[in-house]
């Protein structure tokens, strides 16, 4: 115990720990090395509220489109059902030999009901001169390759409004 020196100043005291200090903070290191700083979590938590207040937005963009497109769907259905009851009354209004102004007074969804009600009306209604058959669309009248035409014309029409 000769070598026993006794420390007498704080140089001297920082000077014989310096060492041991050194170890404790690598010992530290190590042990922490894998963890954050606060800095480095207020870093990350910033970004990942930027990139969840963009992606939130991005998603109300596309519920907002598909509202769109849901609402366009269900017009563009509506017209297409309203087209198809049309040209079907105009069908069965000509196969029954009715004028065709009277096909919007045809009642009934399906084929078979406006039938029905096409040889109800028929039974009042006189056809139109001897034999000569009804008007169709407009001032044009049926004849061989008329009704044919008409119809194309009508498909035609329905085919550009929706194109629209």
């Amino acid at each position: 115990m000769a070598d026993f020196k006794v420390i007498e100043t704080q140089e001297e005291f920082d000077k014989a720990i310096k060492s041991r200090l050194a170890q404790k903070d690598r010992e530290l290191e190590e042990k922490y090395k894998d963890y954050l700083s606060p800095e480095d979590v207020t870093a990350l938590k910033t970004d990942f509220d930027k990139q969840l207040e963009e992606a939130n937005k991005t998603l109300k963009e596309a519920q907002d489109k598909i509202s769109s497109f849901d609402e366009t769907v269900s017009s563009l259905t509506q017209r297409a059902e309203a087209a198809e009851n049309k040209l079907l009354k105009n069908k069965v209004a000509y196969e029954n030999k009715l004028p065709i102004e009277l096909s919007d007074r045809l009642i009934g969804q399906t084929e078979e009901e406006l039938k029905a009600d096409a040889e109800k009306l028929s039974g009042i209604i006189k056809p139109q001169g001897a034999g000569a058959p009804p008007s169709y669309i407009g001032t044009q009248r049926a004849s061989s390759g008329g009704v044919e035409a008409g119809m194309m014309q009508l498909a035609e029409a329905i085919g550009q409004q929706f194109a629209r």
